[in-house]
């Protein structure tokens, strides 16, 4: 044999196994099965690696101290984006040092037509979605960690991470900071960080805007689109009840839940939901943003109404979707199990009541009548009608005589559509939708 040929092959064999044990390295350390974005453990820098999506302070810091936030590398495999989701006052006020605004009064919730009306609190489109990431600067390497503004809930954050869900984000490349500003300044104050990371009033960093889109992830997750099976449509709902009522859907140990988190204890709801508050998730002190439950609380509230692990599926709402995101978070973000959130909630589900007296929906959208078939009622009581919750689209109302119409998942159609046009620019994408034990 030629030497020059051996030696070759040698080489060759030589970098194939180097190659194998560094693919094998990424596997084992990356969230999801494998991500591409995570460097080599033993390197002296962490990646963004946690055990799930909440994170406590001391993690942030060691990150700011490693110079991942706002790295303006394009490169840079563990890009990190802090974002406060509050009022432009608020961020005005205080903020985490480098973090940037995503404005909770206009840019978590927009107009939207959805079943036989549009409704004023649904989840961003396509288009506002990528304008929101590129004005960030985030690509396909960056991990994303939402803060609530000092004295706030930690509803915005949650209602941030559904939003960034919805569009295909894997749950490895978004944090929730747990007790927002609260805990930032706490953390600060007692570790004695110094000035440098006491909250400021300094103007929003400049940021160099990418060119990504959410339209990447479709092609990074597998051409999937089950990321639109976080959120539930009006009609999707109302199927879920009927099914429910008629025997074809179990709610048993391995069936689905539906769970009402609006608080205030509610006379009326949906059919079997359960009826809880979100706000016993959370522990929260007098003008201080609420800190998560340990998993262990959290487990054993969902548990007391038959929630665990092995549910197929919880659907979670609330009066209009946003408290509903912090148990939406919690199942999703911290435990990793089922759920969709129907964000139309209950300010959509009552204006489809057959007593309304304005915005009147077809009789197959009513909510508060029989299930097609059967002697039980889509609701668990008389409603009294909002009235306000939707503006009924004349059209859409004649048109759409069944609540399974695919056609009347507008939201749906329209979305992925938007999503699976694709897209390769703006930076790569890390692999992995939906995160693992392993971490994220």
């Amino acid at each position: 044999m030629n030497p020059l040929t051996l030696t070759t092959r040698r080489r060759t064999l030589r970098y194939g196994l180097a190659g194998l044990l560094a693919i094998g390295t990424l596997g084992f350390w990356g969230c999801g099965g494998g991500d591409s974005g995570y460097p080599d453990p033993t390197a002296s820098i962490t990646t963004t690696k946690t055990a799930n999506a909440l994170i406590e302070p001391a993690t942030l810091k060691q990150w700011i101290d490693e110079g991942k936030v706002n790295n303006a590398d394009p490169a840079y495999l563990d890009k990190v984006v802090v974002v406060t989701v509050a009022t432009a006052a608020q961020y005005a006020a205080q903020h985490v040092p480098g973090s940037l605004l995503l404005d909770a009064g206009s840019q978590l919730a927009i107009t939207r037509l959805d079943g036989v009306g549009t409704t004023g609190t649904e989840v961003l489109d396509g288009p506002s979605m990528d304008g929101l990431v590129q004005r960030m600067g985030v690509n396909g390497n960056t991990t994303v960690v939402f803060v609530a503004s000092k004295g706030q809930n930690a509803l915005n954050p949650a209602r941030a991470y559904f939003t960034f869900r919805y569009w295909g984000f894997p749950r490895e490349r978004l944090k929730v900071l747990n007790g927002g500003e609260d805990g930032w300044d706490k953390a600060a104050t007692a570790g004695a960080w110094g000035p440098a990371f006491a909250l400021s009033n300094a103007a929003a960093p400049t940021v160099a805007a990418s060119t990504f889109t959410v339209r990447n992830w479709y092609v990074a997750n597998g051409n999937s689109t089950a990321n639109f099976g976080l959120r539930t449509a009006i009609g999707e709902m109302i199927g879920v009840v009927d099914r429910i009522n008629a025997g074809s859907l179990a709610t048993d140990a391995t069936g689905v839940s539906i769970l009402d988190v609006r608080g205030g204890n509610p006379s009326v709801f949906i059919r079997t939901a359960g009826v809880d508050d979100f706000a016993q998730y959370a522990a929260s002190g007098t003008g201080n943003t609420s800190t998560y439950k340990p998993t262990s609380d959290l487990t054993a509230r969902l548990a007391s109404f038959g929630i665990t692990s092995a549910k197929s599926m919880t659907y979670v709402y609330c009066a209009s979707g946003h408290r509903a995101s912090s148990v939406f978070f919690v199942l999703d973000g911290i435990l990793g199990w089922p759920v969709s959130l129907y964000d139309g909630s209950w300010g959509q589900w009552s204006s489809y009541a057959s007593t309304a007296t304005a915005n009147k929906v077809a009789a197959a959208w009513q909510t508060d009548v029989n299930s097609p078939g059967t002697t039980l009622n889509r609701s668990s009581g008389a409603i009294t009608p909002a009235g306000t919750g939707i503006v009924l689209d004349a059209v859409a109302n004649a048109l759409y005589t069944s609540v399974t119409d695919a056609r009347a998942n507008q939201m749906l159609n329209e979305d992925k559509a938007y999503f699976t046009s694709g897209s390769s620019k703006g930076g790569s994408s890390s692999t992995g939708g939906g995160g693992s034990s392993s971490g994220c």
